[in-house]
């Protein structure tokens, strides 16, 4: 199964600073669907992220991220392109640089 990794820019909804620098956090998906009463509808695709730096003053980061299975939108993720991480709620918006 491939794994492409892309350079990403975090926006955190809440201080990241608990994450550790240089590691891949394995348990973070983004959804193409809604969450409703907790319960996602619609696909989901498990996100590696490894944040690589924090950016000074802000709840914001970099990171390589990247999509595990052959099914996700692969023709979705050039430069600009946005979507939100999930971990049991929305946890961070991301943009592709």
């Amino acid at each position: 199964m491939e794994t492409k990794h892309y350079k990403a820019r975090i926006e955190w909804y809440t201080d990241p600073s608990h994450y550790p620098l240089h590691t891949w956090l394995r348990d973070i998906v983004t959804i193409d669907g809604v969450v409703v009463d907790r319960q996602i509808i619609g696909q989901t695709w498990t996100v590696p992220v490894r944040i690589t730096s924090f950016i000074d003053d802000t709840w914001s980061s970099y990171a390589d991220v990247g999509f595990l299975v052959e099914e996700a939108p692969w023709h979705l993720l050039e430069t600009g392109y946005t979507f939100r991480l999930w971990a049991g709620k929305d946890i961070a918006t991301v943009t592709i640089l």
